[in-house]
Protein backbone atom coordinates (compact mmCIF):
# COMPACT_ATOMS: atom_id res chain seq x y z
CA UNK A 1 0.00 0.00 0.00
CA UNK A 2 1.12 3.33 -0.62
CA UNK A 3 0.77 5.78 1.65
CA UNK A 4 0.84 9.69 0.54
CA UNK A 5 1.05 13.09 3.00
CA UNK A 6 -1.91 15.80 2.45
CA UNK A 7 -1.01 18.47 3.75
CA UNK A 8 -1.07 21.76 1.56
CA UNK A 9 -3.69 24.47 2.07
CA UNK A 10 -6.15 22.97 -0.30
CA UNK A 11 -5.77 19.25 0.61
CA UNK A 12 -9.11 19.29 1.78
CA UNK A 13 -10.98 20.16 -1.63
CA UNK A 14 -8.84 17.77 -3.88
CA UNK A 15 -9.97 14.76 -1.57
CA UNK A 16 -13.45 15.74 -1.30
CA UNK A 17 -14.88 13.33 -3.47
CA UNK A 18 -12.95 10.57 -2.66
CA UNK A 19 -13.18 10.97 0.91
CA UNK A 20 -17.06 11.49 1.01
CA UNK A 21 -16.92 7.84 -1.68
CA UNK A 22 -14.59 6.11 1.08
CA UNK A 23 -17.05 7.54 3.69
CA UNK A 24 -19.86 5.54 1.81
CA UNK A 25 -18.66 2.38 1.58
CA UNK A 26 -16.71 2.04 4.49
CA UNK A 27 -17.95 0.25 7.41
CA UNK A 28 -15.87 1.66 9.80
CA UNK A 29 -17.52 5.68 9.03
CA UNK A 30 -19.21 7.20 11.50
CA UNK A 31 -20.10 10.95 11.59
CA UNK A 32 -17.12 11.54 12.93
CA UNK A 33 -15.08 10.07 10.40
CA UNK A 34 -16.68 12.39 7.27
CA UNK A 35 -14.87 15.49 5.48
CA UNK A 36 -17.41 17.28 6.40
CA UNK A 37 -16.94 17.08 9.81
CA UNK A 38 -13.28 17.16 9.58
CA UNK A 39 -13.39 20.05 7.52
CA UNK A 40 -15.60 21.97 9.60
CA UNK A 41 -13.52 20.98 12.54
CA UNK A 42 -10.24 22.54 11.09
CA UNK A 43 -12.14 25.45 10.35
CA UNK A 44 -13.15 26.38 13.96
CA UNK A 45 -10.13 24.15 15.61
CA UNK A 46 -7.03 24.34 13.07
CA UNK A 47 -5.60 28.18 13.12
CA UNK A 48 -2.75 27.21 14.79
CA UNK A 49 -2.55 23.90 13.09
CA UNK A 50 -1.83 22.09 9.43
CA UNK A 51 -3.23 19.63 8.25
CA UNK A 52 -1.40 16.21 8.19
CA UNK A 53 -3.88 13.96 6.25
CA UNK A 54 -2.38 9.98 5.41
CA UNK A 55 -4.00 8.44 2.62
CA UNK A 56 -3.16 4.99 1.89
CA UNK A 57 -3.61 4.15 -1.98
CA UNK A 58 -4.17 0.83 -4.24
CA UNK A 59 -2.60 1.80 -7.65
CA UNK A 60 -5.08 5.02 -7.90
CA UNK A 61 -7.57 4.03 -5.53
CA UNK A 62 -7.56 6.00 -2.40
CA UNK A 63 -8.64 2.79 0.18
CA UNK A 64 -8.11 4.51 3.48
CA UNK A 65 -7.56 7.88 5.53
CA UNK A 66 -6.79 8.84 8.84
CA UNK A 67 -6.77 12.60 9.02
CA UNK A 68 -3.93 14.38 11.53
CA UNK A 69 -2.95 17.72 12.57
CA UNK A 70 0.22 18.57 12.93
CA UNK A 71 1.73 21.66 15.34
CA UNK A 72 4.82 23.05 15.82
CA UNK A 73 6.75 24.45 19.02
CA UNK A 74 8.74 23.39 21.88
CA UNK A 75 8.14 20.21 20.35
CA UNK A 76 6.36 18.66 16.78
CA UNK A 77 3.68 16.76 17.50
CA UNK A 78 1.52 14.93 15.32
CA UNK A 79 -2.19 14.73 16.99
CA UNK A 80 -5.79 13.32 15.53
CA UNK A 81 -7.61 15.61 13.51
CA UNK A 82 -11.23 16.23 15.38
CA UNK A 83 -9.64 15.81 18.95
CA UNK A 84 -12.15 17.87 21.53
CA UNK A 85 -15.88 17.32 20.56
CA UNK A 86 -15.35 14.22 18.23
CA UNK A 87 -16.25 10.74 19.77
CA UNK A 88 -14.59 7.85 17.40
CA UNK A 89 -11.32 9.40 15.73
CA UNK A 90 -9.58 5.82 14.12
CA UNK A 91 -8.58 6.01 10.63
CA UNK A 92 -11.80 5.45 7.45
CA UNK A 93 -10.58 2.03 5.65
CA UNK A 94 -12.27 0.57 3.07
CA UNK A 95 -13.39 -3.68 3.73
CA UNK A 96 -10.85 -5.94 3.30
CA UNK A 97 -8.28 -3.64 3.99
CA UNK A 98 -8.10 -2.49 7.29
CA UNK A 99 -4.69 -4.60 8.60
CA UNK A 100 -3.17 -3.31 5.99
CA UNK A 101 -3.69 0.11 6.18
CA UNK A 102 -3.28 0.27 10.02
CA UNK A 103 0.01 -1.47 9.56
CA UNK A 104 1.05 1.20 7.03
CA UNK A 105 -0.19 4.11 8.76
CA UNK A 106 1.76 2.98 12.17
CA UNK A 107 4.34 2.21 9.83
CA UNK A 108 4.67 5.76 8.22
CA UNK A 109 4.25 7.22 11.98
CA UNK A 110 7.06 5.77 13.99
CA UNK A 111 9.41 5.88 10.89
CA UNK A 112 8.67 9.31 8.21
CA UNK A 113 6.56 11.83 10.17
CA UNK A 114 9.40 13.92 11.28
CA UNK A 115 7.25 14.52 14.49
CA UNK A 116 8.79 14.54 18.32
CA UNK A 117 5.28 13.28 19.41
CA UNK A 118 2.62 11.23 17.70
CA UNK A 119 -0.74 11.61 20.14
CA UNK A 120 -3.28 9.63 18.63
CA UNK A 121 -7.13 9.92 20.54
CA UNK A 122 -10.37 8.16 21.32
CA UNK A 123 -9.30 4.92 19.41
CA UNK A 124 -12.77 2.62 19.94
CA UNK A 125 -10.53 -1.02 20.72
CA UNK A 126 -13.36 -2.55 18.23
CA UNK A 127 -12.66 -0.31 15.25
CA UNK A 128 -8.60 0.21 15.52
CA UNK A 129 -5.80 -1.19 17.12
CA UNK A 130 -3.17 1.24 15.33
CA UNK A 131 -0.31 -0.58 17.17
CA UNK A 132 2.96 1.67 17.71
CA UNK A 133 6.12 0.53 19.47
CA UNK A 134 7.32 2.22 22.76
CA UNK A 135 3.32 3.79 23.04
CA UNK A 136 1.39 4.41 25.95
CA UNK A 137 -1.77 3.49 26.31
CA UNK A 138 -4.52 5.45 28.39
CA UNK A 139 -8.03 4.77 28.60
CA UNK A 140 -9.98 8.13 27.24
CA UNK A 141 -13.36 6.50 27.84
CA UNK A 142 -16.05 3.62 27.81
CA UNK A 143 -18.81 3.18 24.64
CA UNK A 144 -22.03 1.51 25.24
CA UNK A 145 -24.04 0.57 22.18
CA UNK A 146 -27.48 -0.56 22.12
CA UNK A 147 -28.72 -2.98 19.38
CA UNK A 148 -32.24 -2.68 18.38
CA UNK A 149 -35.13 -5.12 17.93
CA UNK A 150 -37.57 -5.15 15.64
CA UNK A 151 -40.26 -3.13 17.50
CA UNK A 152 -40.77 -0.28 20.16
CA UNK A 153 -43.01 -2.65 22.26
CA UNK A 154 -40.48 -5.33 22.05
CA UNK A 155 -37.25 -3.16 23.13
CA UNK A 156 -39.91 -1.46 25.77
CA UNK A 157 -40.63 -4.89 27.28
CA UNK A 158 -36.44 -5.06 28.14
CA UNK A 159 -36.69 -2.37 30.33
CA UNK A 160 -36.84 -1.94 34.15
CA UNK A 161 -40.21 -1.08 35.58
CA UNK A 162 -39.81 2.66 36.23
CA UNK A 163 -38.24 3.47 33.12
CA UNK A 164 -40.58 1.82 31.51
CA UNK A 165 -43.48 3.87 33.36
CA UNK A 166 -41.66 7.11 32.32
CA UNK A 167 -41.42 6.01 28.70
CA UNK A 168 -45.52 5.22 28.26
CA UNK A 169 -45.61 8.82 28.48
CA UNK A 170 -44.90 9.64 24.76
CA UNK A 171 -48.19 7.50 24.27
CA UNK A 172 -50.55 9.01 27.15
CA UNK A 173 -52.92 12.48 27.81
CA UNK A 174 -49.32 14.44 28.24
CA UNK A 175 -48.90 14.13 24.46
CA UNK A 176 -51.78 12.73 22.99
CA UNK A 177 -53.77 16.09 23.70
CA UNK A 178 -50.97 17.96 22.57
CA UNK A 179 -49.80 19.23 25.91
CA UNK A 180 -46.46 17.94 25.19
CA UNK A 181 -44.85 17.63 21.50
CA UNK A 182 -41.29 16.06 20.52
CA UNK A 183 -40.77 18.16 16.76
CA UNK A 184 -37.83 16.87 14.80
CA UNK A 185 -35.98 20.50 13.51
CA UNK A 186 -35.99 21.28 9.57
CA UNK A 187 -33.20 22.27 7.63
CA UNK A 188 -35.03 26.12 7.86
CA UNK A 189 -35.07 25.70 11.74
CA UNK A 190 -31.69 24.73 12.25
CA UNK A 191 -30.00 27.56 13.58
CA UNK A 192 -32.62 28.38 16.03
CA UNK A 193 -32.91 24.33 16.77
CA UNK A 194 -29.25 24.26 17.57
CA UNK A 195 -29.33 27.25 19.99
CA UNK A 196 -32.51 26.23 22.02
CA UNK A 197 -30.08 23.04 22.34
CA UNK A 198 -27.42 25.19 23.89
CA UNK A 199 -29.33 26.96 26.20
CA UNK A 200 -31.21 23.95 27.42
CA UNK A 201 -28.00 22.26 27.93
CA UNK A 202 -26.62 25.11 29.35
CA UNK A 203 -29.79 25.26 32.33
CA UNK A 204 -29.23 22.21 32.85
CA UNK A 205 -25.87 22.05 34.13
CA UNK A 206 -25.53 25.36 35.66
CA UNK A 207 -27.91 24.20 38.32
CA UNK A 208 -25.10 21.20 39.03
CA UNK A 209 -22.45 24.59 38.76
CA UNK A 210 -20.69 23.34 35.84
CA UNK A 211 -20.13 24.93 32.27
CA UNK A 212 -21.58 22.44 30.11
CA UNK A 213 -19.92 20.80 26.75
CA UNK A 214 -20.70 23.93 24.24
CA UNK A 215 -18.18 26.46 25.14
CA UNK A 216 -15.66 28.48 23.14
CA UNK A 217 -15.22 27.86 19.75
CA UNK A 218 -17.62 24.71 20.06
CA UNK A 219 -21.32 26.65 19.21
CA UNK A 220 -19.85 28.19 15.58
CA UNK A 221 -18.52 24.28 14.86
CA UNK A 222 -21.79 22.30 15.51
CA UNK A 223 -23.60 25.49 13.65
CA UNK A 224 -21.87 25.01 10.64
CA UNK A 225 -21.55 21.15 10.60
CA UNK A 226 -25.32 20.93 11.61
CA UNK A 227 -26.22 23.17 8.49
CA UNK A 228 -24.05 20.60 6.28
CA UNK A 229 -25.17 17.42 8.20
CA UNK A 230 -29.11 18.31 7.98
CA UNK A 231 -29.03 18.50 4.45
CA UNK A 232 -27.08 15.51 4.32
CA UNK A 233 -29.50 13.39 6.76
CA UNK A 234 -27.56 13.09 9.21
CA UNK A 235 -28.37 14.94 11.84
CA UNK A 236 -31.46 14.04 14.46
CA UNK A 237 -31.98 17.22 16.51
CA UNK A 238 -35.39 16.93 18.22
CA UNK A 239 -36.93 19.85 20.36
CA UNK A 240 -39.38 18.87 23.06
CA UNK A 241 -42.24 21.26 23.85
CA UNK A 242 -44.49 21.83 26.85
CA UNK A 243 -47.30 24.23 26.63
CA UNK A 244 -45.40 25.71 23.31
CA UNK A 245 -42.51 26.22 25.19
CA UNK A 246 -39.25 24.85 24.77
CA UNK A 247 -37.97 22.52 28.05
CA UNK A 248 -35.98 19.99 26.33
CA UNK A 249 -33.55 19.03 23.31
CA UNK A 250 -31.83 15.86 21.94
CA UNK A 251 -28.75 16.34 19.32
CA UNK A 252 -28.09 12.71 17.52
CA UNK A 253 -26.72 11.91 14.50
CA UNK A 254 -27.34 9.30 12.48
CA UNK A 255 -24.97 7.44 9.69
CA UNK A 256 -25.85 3.98 7.98
CA UNK A 257 -27.76 1.91 10.24
CA UNK A 258 -26.71 3.18 13.60
CA UNK A 259 -27.75 6.67 15.52
CA UNK A 260 -25.45 8.48 17.49
CA UNK A 261 -26.43 10.29 20.98
CA UNK A 262 -24.34 12.99 20.90
CA UNK A 263 -26.30 15.33 23.38
CA UNK A 264 -28.95 16.53 25.20
CA UNK A 265 -30.28 19.17 27.33
CA UNK A 266 -33.46 20.29 29.47
CA UNK A 267 -34.87 22.78 31.82
CA UNK A 268 -34.51 21.11 35.39
CA UNK A 269 -37.78 23.40 36.19
CA UNK A 270 -39.72 20.70 34.33
CA UNK A 271 -37.76 17.84 35.49
CA UNK A 272 -41.04 16.25 37.38
CA UNK A 273 -42.01 14.62 33.81
CA UNK A 274 -38.55 12.98 33.09
CA UNK A 275 -37.69 15.26 29.77
CA UNK A 276 -34.37 13.66 29.21
CA UNK A 277 -36.05 10.38 29.27
CA UNK A 278 -38.56 11.43 26.63
CA UNK A 279 -36.18 12.93 24.36
CA UNK A 280 -33.80 9.74 24.62
CA UNK A 281 -36.92 7.35 24.12
CA UNK A 282 -38.44 9.11 21.57
CA UNK A 283 -35.15 8.98 19.29
CA UNK A 284 -34.95 5.01 19.88
CA UNK A 285 -38.44 4.45 18.80
CA UNK A 286 -37.51 6.25 15.81
CA UNK A 287 -34.53 4.63 15.12
CA UNK A 288 -36.79 1.45 15.11
CA UNK A 289 -39.15 2.81 13.00
CA UNK A 290 -36.81 4.07 10.72
CA UNK A 291 -35.09 0.72 10.66
CA UNK A 292 -31.86 1.62 12.16
CA UNK A 293 -30.02 -1.31 13.73
CA UNK A 294 -27.60 0.11 16.47
CA UNK A 295 -28.38 3.07 18.92
CA UNK A 296 -24.75 4.09 19.83
CA UNK A 297 -24.90 5.79 23.22
CA UNK A 298 -20.92 7.30 22.27
CA UNK A 299 -18.32 8.11 25.44
CA UNK A 300 -19.19 7.89 28.60
CA UNK A 301 -19.98 5.73 30.75
CA UNK A 302 -23.02 7.59 32.45
CA UNK A 303 -25.60 5.23 34.84
CA UNK A 304 -28.93 6.79 33.20
CA UNK A 305 -27.45 5.13 30.15
CA UNK A 306 -27.19 2.06 31.65
CA UNK A 307 -31.29 1.97 32.36
CA UNK A 308 -31.46 1.90 28.67
CA UNK A 309 -30.03 -1.78 28.70
CA UNK A 310 -27.47 -1.91 26.17
CA UNK A 311 -25.71 -5.11 25.22
CA UNK A 312 -22.44 -4.09 24.25
CA UNK A 313 -19.48 -1.83 26.07
CA UNK A 314 -16.53 -1.00 24.55
CA UNK A 315 -13.15 1.09 25.18
CA UNK A 316 -12.18 4.64 23.40
CA UNK A 317 -8.10 4.92 23.85
CA UNK A 318 -5.77 7.42 23.76
CA UNK A 319 -1.92 6.21 22.56
CA UNK A 320 1.40 8.73 22.81
CA UNK A 321 4.65 7.59 21.31
CA UNK A 322 7.81 9.84 21.40
CA UNK A 323 9.37 9.48 18.47
CA UNK A 324 12.51 11.58 18.27
CA UNK A 325 14.51 12.00 21.31
CA UNK A 326 14.04 14.40 25.05
CA UNK A 327 11.55 16.30 23.13
CA UNK A 328 9.21 13.99 22.50
CA UNK A 329 10.11 11.94 25.99
CA UNK A 330 8.95 15.30 27.64
CA UNK A 331 5.66 15.79 25.69
CA UNK A 332 5.18 11.98 25.91
CA UNK A 333 5.08 12.68 30.02
CA UNK A 334 3.27 15.88 29.83
CA UNK A 335 0.17 15.15 27.69
CA UNK A 336 0.31 12.01 29.80
CA UNK A 337 -0.40 14.10 32.74
CA UNK A 338 -2.79 16.23 30.85
CA UNK A 339 -5.00 13.27 29.88
CA UNK A 340 -5.06 12.43 33.76
CA UNK A 341 -6.46 15.75 34.43
CA UNK A 342 -8.87 15.81 31.30
CA UNK A 343 -9.93 12.30 32.89
CA UNK A 344 -10.89 13.70 36.26
CA UNK A 345 -12.40 16.43 34.71
CA UNK A 346 -14.82 14.83 32.65
CA UNK A 347 -15.35 12.30 35.41
CA UNK A 348 -17.16 15.30 36.91
CA UNK A 349 -18.63 16.60 34.24
CA UNK A 350 -20.55 13.37 33.15
CA UNK A 351 -23.48 13.16 34.51
CA UNK A 352 -25.63 10.87 36.88
CA UNK A 353 -28.87 11.02 35.61
CA UNK A 354 -31.36 12.70 32.93
CA UNK A 355 -34.71 12.63 33.91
Amino acid sequence: MRIQVHQSPDCFAELKEAWQDLARTSDLATPFQTWEWHKTWFDHYGKTKRPYILAGYEGEDLVALYPLAKRGGLWSVLRSAGAGPSDYLHPLIRPNYEAKAESAFARHLADDSKASLIDLHQLRTDFSSLDLTAQNQIEQGTCLVLDLPKTFDEYLATLGKSLRYDVRKLDKSLFKEGKATIEPVTPDEIGQGLDILFEQHKKRWRKRGLPGAFLGKAQGFHHDWGRQAIEQGWLWLSILRFEGNPIGAIYAMTFGQTVYFYQAGFDPAHSSISPGTLLVAGTIRRSIEEGKTTFDFLRGDEPYKRRWKPQREYKNNRKIMAVNGIQGTFGARWNRMGSEIESKIRARLEGKGLV
